[in-house]
């Protein structure tokens, strides 16, 4: 099988695959390859927002600390392999597309159909980590985590980043409902991390799961957090005494970082492991900074109330006028993102068409207008960035935001 192959047989998979109301399928399937999570010691990361920000954090700490670190996230921004990483490589082509015809057979030999583009490649993830023989593997969930395809691990530590309302089509319409399956991943025995500043309704389901599960529930202790200095750029701050340094800015960076101190400290990571790893991680399309043409922009992936609250916070702290391209999914609570965002902006111009089943321009438009926004709709997103860059220019901001999907397209264009 080839890479080109690999790819196009993932594609022939839908993103959701048939709905599951157990692991079965996903369990049989990693029989079939040999149950290689089994041998791996595991961080299983769940939760609304923040995930890859925690999952960064902690595979730069394992890296740094001289262990080899596999990581499994989603989505990717720059290509597939993105998703599967070792020591912060992408996986290879050439081992892409040998591990996927592996899961091939697999899929084949389990008897079952309707597995998602997700469960085949985390189980080529699953497998590859194995072979590679890494230290520690940090596995991201998909949606929830009691029924995801992830949950078939046993992990070393359990994490669930902040939870809000996300994925109400498939997890439920309260923030108990979604908690009961962000807090699917709890373990027996097994310690959990949880982000700080949750509703307590988050935090009742979170902590009784835990006491069901006789399992180790770390909160971090705000009380021992200290700002030091904060800006878009990066953010220094101390907890329990000790200094810490991110070049991903904001508050919420800072409640994600103190989730991987508290992970590594169960994984037995050194502070200056830990240090030297918050230091040097970034993501693309979070506040992610570049410029085009010699002007300042900002490619960010919030796309959910909570994510664009923590957006605007950090863009509170900038004097620079912001003049945005926004584009976002219909399977979103747009319209409460937008009245969270649109205050920070100069100028808007909105875009569709990066995505089936973003929300027309038009429309998005429309509703910006009656919040008293300056706003216009475009019909190709290089265009539209153009023409922000362009308003922006030595003395503005251009930011490009709404969707994940939207950041991934926009890096195409601006970062060359």
């Amino acid at each position: 099988m080839t890479y080109e192959q690999a790819y196009e047989y993932i594609g022939n998979f839908s993103k959701s695959g048939e709905p599951v109301k157990d692991l079965i399928r996903f369990v049989i399937l990693m029989r079939m390859l040999g149950n290689p999570h089994n041998e791996l010691k595991i961080v299983h990361v769940a939760g609304t927002n923040g995930k890859g920000s925690v999952c960064e954090y902690i595979s730069n700490a394992v890296k740094a600390d001289k262990k080899s670190v596999g990581k499994f996230t989603s989505p990717y921004i720059d290509c597939i392999e993105e998703r599967i990483q070792v020591n912060g490589k992408y996986i290879s082509r050439p081992a892409f597309a040998l591990l996927c015809e592996q899961v091939k057979n697999a899929v084949e030999q389990s008897g079952f159909e309707g597995f998602s583009q997700f469960e085949i490649l985390c189980a080529i993830a699953l497998l590859y980590f194995y072979k590679e023989q890494v230290s520690v593997a940090v596995i991201e969930t998909g949606i929830g985590g009691l029924y995801d395809c992830t949950n078939v691990v046993n992990p070393a530590v359990s994490v669930i980043t902040t939870v809000a309302l996300d994925h109400t089509d498939i997890l439920g319409e309260s923030l108990t409902d979604i908690t009961h399956h962000k807090a699917g991943i709890i373990k027996p025995s097994v310690p959990c991390v949880v982000a700080p500043l949750q509703d307590k309704e988050v935090m009742s389901v979170i902590e009784a799961k835990c006491r069901e599960y006789n399992s180790e529930l770390t909160v971090p202790d705000m009380s021992r957090v200290q700002v030091l200095h904060m800006d878009t750029t990066d953010v220094f701050f101390s907890y329990k005494g000790m200094n810490y340094h991110l070049i991903m800015s904001g508050e919420h960076q800072i409640n994600n970082a103190l989730c991987a101190i508290e992970a590594c400290r169960v994984l037995g990571i050194q502070y200056s492991s830990v240090f030297t790893g918050l230091e040097k991680s970034s993501l693309k399309a979070r506040m992610e900074s570049v410029t085009a043409n010699g002007v300042s922009c900002i490619i960010d992936g919030s796309h959910n109330p909570s994510a664009m609250s923590a957006a605007a916070k950090l863009l509170a702290l900038e004097k620079r006028k912001v003049y945005a391209v926004v584009g976002m999914m219909a399977n979103k609570d747009w319209q409460t993102a937008l009245k969270i965002i649109l205050p920070c902006f100069e100028d808007v111009i909105f875009v569709d068409g990066f995505m089936p089943g973003c929300v027309p321009a038009a429309q998005l438009a429309r509703f910006a207008i009656e919040q008293g926004a300056r706003c216009t709709a475009c019909t190709y997103l290089d265009s539209a960035i153009s023409q922000a860059v362009a308003k922006a220019g030595n003395n503005g901001i251009a930011m490009v935001t709404g969707s994940l999907y939207l950041a991934s397209a926009a890096e195409k264009i601006i970062v060359k």
